[in-house]
């Protein structure tokens, strides 16, 4: 081989080395910090307030108070519970939609002749019930909602209701209200 030759091919070499290996090949950048702030999360809580009261609302004209710990149930009966419960909304776009849950073992023997239920006096300054049970709060901010937990005894006809119904516990220590977040 011939000496220019060899010495063209270790020029490209070293070349190659220096290019690819020791150094690089630069571009121009440029960089700017954009300052935007800090994005918070909301929050949504549900407390309840002081306890309840309990009403016998079988005769809705007259309604009286029941003590669940000396009065019992009997089939026509109905009777609420009512509470305040507060609802701390913060956030763009929230909503919640409050329900109760229970347990599938509070019902026991009285599973489909009890009922239990929940309506939700959305009354308060701020709040708005969407036809589909959604409260949509108007701003940022704590809303006292009364609720009212409704136990019934359907009455059916004579002899409907069997024996088995006779001094049954009705736990409702495992009712919740949850309310969830939902947007609006």
């Amino acid at each position: 081989m011939k000496k220019v030759t060899k010495a063209t091919i270790a020029a490209v070499a070293a070349g190659a080395l220096l290019l690819g290996g020791a150094g690089t090949v630069a571009r121009w950048q440029s960089q700017q910090t954009v300052d935007a702030g800090v994005v918070e999360t909301g929050h949504l809580n549900l407390t309840l307030g002081a306890d309840g009261v309990w009403q016998d609302v079988s005769n809705a004209a007259a309604p009286e108070p029941f003590n669940p710990a000396t009065q019992q149930l009997v089939p026509g009966d109905t009777v609420t519970y009512s509470q305040t419960v507060a609802i701390d909304a913060e956030g763009k776009n929230i909503a919640g939609v409050l329900s109760i849950a229970e347990a599938e073992t509070v019902l026991g023997a009285l599973e489909g002749f009890v009922t239990v239920g929940l309506e939700v006096d959305a009354s308060a300054t701020g709040i708005t019930e969407e036809p589909d049970g959604t409260l949509s709060f108007a701003e940022p901010g704590t809303y006292n909602v009364p609720v009212l937990i409704t136990v019934a005894f359907a009455e059916g006809a004579v002899g409907d209701t069997p024996p088995s119904t006779y001094d049954q516990p009705l736990d409702l220590g495992d009712l919740t209200l949850t309310l969830d977040q939902v947007r609006s």
